[in-house]
């Protein structure tokens, strides 16, 4: 997938583009629905389909004072829209400028005269240009002006419910794994570094943990949790995560400790991704480090369990 940064970038003309709109916050179902049409459209035309995005996510700069944490950051997000296909993305810088750009320029200037779009794919409930006033009865109507068609996906339902970013974000903040997955079509997952952390881990309840610095925005619940963890290698292991502040310790900040059930190397400094599969239990507080290293041998076992089950299912 040939990867845009700015519309600067923007130095070719690529033959019959199909379009397809949105900020595509945790390429979901319903983003994967308008990435299948485009390719679909493409193919028909004998075109490229091209996936434009928005870096920053416009609320950032619309409603700062909004906390919306991320469900991808742009790079896992750019991976994501390969894996489904797009033959070119565009990360269009979302500025104040940007955001001042009325809905007959966005068509006009960048959609026509930038882009020369063949067909446009987005979402039933799209809207563009300067405070959202564009509409898909607008887009429809420069569509015919300018002689392009538009194609509009209807939602996706899950659960008799439309799939949404804000549906992912509430159900990942739940700790409700299954229902994430079933929203995604994937297990949620995060990344992060393998930084110092206390050094209780072996130490005081005899499990070496390896304590990640985040770069996601969007954690699941407090709690323990089956995952696979991926090495700065590519290789998958099992794993018990724990999220949340050490009530036992009485930690002050709010940590993401991982055991690896089948690692015994250095990963201190590694790049990792942990890859959820099922809730265990919510964080508790101990009498000892005894109380908690015998609820973490049980907390193991049952992870096991679960993840045994889970790599049988990938693998049939």
């Amino acid at each position: 997938m040939i990867v845009l940064r700015g519309l600067e970038e923007l130095r070719q003309k690529y033959p019959s583009p199909v379009v397809t709109i949105g900020n595509f916050d945790g390429v979901h179902l319903g983003h994967q629905a308008l990435f299948a049409k485009a390719r679909e459209r493409a193919l028909a035309l004998g075109g490229a389909s091209l996936a434009m995005t928005f870096e920053p996510h416009p609320m950032r700069v619309l409603r700062p004072a909004v906390n919306l944490p991320l469900i991808t950051p742009l790079e896992q997000k750019l991976q994501l829209i390969e894996a489904q296909g797009v033959d070119v993305a565009l990360c269009v810088q979302f500025d104040a400028g940007f955001a001042a750009l009325s809905a007959d320029d966005f068509v006009d200037k960048l959609l026509v005269a930038r882009l020369r779009a063949a067909e446009v794919v987005v979402g039933y409930d799209f809207s563009f240009g300067h405070r959202g006033l564009g509409d898909l009865e607008l887009l429809q109507q420069k569509g015919a002006q300018h002689g392009f068609a538009v194609h509009v996906v209807g939602p996706v339902l899950v659960d008799g419910r439309a799939v949404s970013s804000t549906r992912v974000r509430q159900e990942v903040g739940a700790g409700h794994l299954a229902e994430a997955r079933k929203l995604l079509g994937r297990n949620y997952r995060i990344a992060g570094t393998v930084v110092s952390g206390h050094g209780r881990g072996a130490k005081v309840v005899g499990f070496a943990t390896a304590n990640i610095k985040v770069s996601d925005e969007l954690l699941p619940a407090e709690g323990v949790y089956a995952v696979l963890v991926q090495d700065d290698q590519g290789k998958l292991h099992k794993g018990v995560t724990n999220i949340g502040n050490n009530p036992t310790f009485a930690d002050a900040q709010l940590s993401v400790e991982t055991h690896l059930l089948d690692y015994h190397g250095d990963l201190y400094g590694k790049h990792i991704v942990v890859i959820f599969i099922e809730y265990l239990r919510g964080e508790q507080k101990f009498a000892s480090a005894d109380e908690l290293k015998a609820q973490i041998a049980k907390d193991i076992q049952r992870a096991h369990c679960v993840l045994d089950q889970d790599l049988s299912r990938r693998q049939a």
